[in-house]
């Protein structure tokens, strides 16, 4: 029978004193997006306290597994297929054939391990939320999507009543959309990006395929119909048609093997547009590179299909001091305030959006205002140090 020691997370175990055994979840091991990101984050700051003995179980060696072997862990690689639409039928047969025996490694990796507390990255970790459970370790989860499927709500909601402790979601739009109530689901805004990375005061190298001598429109989103890239193109058709042959509209984004026709199709509509000289679509680049890119940036532009859980990408358009121009929908409206750190407008309104990028084009002391006030507005929210803080007092709660 473990007593937890409140202030400095230890359990004692008879008469011996032992750190608390975590156990961090992740079925990515790409280093490209939001949540390996800052799952990495969090799996870096709390194997840096003695109080703690970290573990992490991915699905193969990737970069995340490397960042996570940097930090002096060895990750547990159990291999398995992520399930991500039920409507592929190659892709979820993939996923029967592999779980049962992931499901099984994992539940006796936590016995083995004697884990206490498991924390799963996302949403897409669903099918192993039971392992917790049966494994008596307590589970948190965070949840960084807005679920706007009604039934895939109410399923998400039964099976986090059923087997998670916790449910961490990033912003108040994931907790409306999460279908779980009462005291189960709380809110903790991710963190931004590294400040030192993430630094407008740092010099950075040109970047290849990027004008130097245009302005630059950003736009940062993989090619999936959900981000909305069509938006994009719709406000270079504005804007060129009102400031002709000024601005370099850049698209950063990877390019996924199952969306091709997406990615064809945002093509296709760029060159029915006349703006194959005026829209660039960067190759992918590392993570570290982006802030690179950003430096570069006069408007950061972002009109997704969907209810955003919050923008990753927009919080490090801020940290760059970088004025933004975005649709009002879901989690974005809590990343900073319309009119202080840039616009906000409705969602699909791509003329509207397209009206306030030229207005910021058309006044450089605006967009530096509002760049100066975006960096402040995301050091006094999006802190890590309040993340770091508040994700351990939920484990505290649950392991008290």
């Amino acid at each position: 029978m473990g007593i937890f020691c409140g202030g400095n997370h230890f359990l004692i175990m008879g008469n011996n004193i032992s750190p608390v055994r975590l156990c961090f979840f992740c079925s990515l091991s790409s280093f490209d997006t939001g949540m390996p990101i800052s799952t990495f984050k969090l799996i870096e700051h709390f194997s840096r306290r003695q109080d703690y003995t970290v573990n992490v179980i991915l699905p193969s060696e990737g970069k995340l597994s490397q960042r996570v072997k940097a930090c002096g862990i060895e990750p547990h690689i159990i291999p398995f297929n992520r399930l991500r639409s039920w409507r592929r039928f190659g892709e979820f047969a993939r996923f029967l054939i592999s779980f049962p025996r992931a499901y099984l490694r994992i539940c006796f990796f936590l016995r083995k391990n004697r884990i206490d507390l498991i924390h799963f990255s996302d949403i897409i970790d669903m099918p192993f939320y039971a392992c917790g459970r049966f494994s008596h370790a307590r589970t948190v989860t965070h949840l960084r999507h807005c679920i706007e499927n009604v039934p895939a709500r109410f399923f998400f909601g039964l099976l986090a009543n059923c087997f998670i402790d916790k449910v961490i979601c990033i912003s108040q739009a994931t907790l409306r959309f999460s279908g779980c109530g009462g005291s189960r689901a709380q809110v903790i805004y991710n963190p931004g990006p590294d400040l030192s990375l993430f630094n407008p005061e740092r010099s950075f190298p040109a970047i290849p395929g990027l004008p130097e001598k245009r302005t630059i429109v950003l736009t940062i989103g993989k090619f999936l119909r959900v981000k909305g890239h069509e938006h994009f193109i719709a406000v270079a058709r504005c804007v060129e048609s009102v400031c002709p042959g000024r601005c370099a509209f850049v698209i950063l984004g990877n390019k996924f093997s199952a969306h091709e026709g997406y990615f064809a199709k945002v093509r296709d509509l760029i060159e029915k547009s006349a703006l194959t000289d005026s829209v660039y679509i960067l190759d992918p680049v590392s993570h570290e590179t982006v802030p690179a890119i950003l430096s570069r940036t006069s408007v950061y532009v972002h009109l997704p299909n969907w209810q955003e859980g919050l923008g990753g990408a927009i919080l490090e358009a801020m940290a760059m001091q970088v004025p933004i121009v975005a649709f009002d929908c879901g989690g974005v409206g809590e990343c900073f305030t319309s009119n202080v750190s840039g616009f906000l407008v409705d969602r699909l309104d791509t003329n509207a959006a397209a009206d306030r990028v030229v207005q910021l084009l058309r006044s450089e002391q605006m967009r530096r205002q509002m760049g100066m006030a975006a960096r402040n507005e995301l050091i006094s929210k999006f802190s890590y140090s309040k993340h770091f803080f508040e994700i351990a007092h939920v484990y505290n709660g649950l392991l008290a």
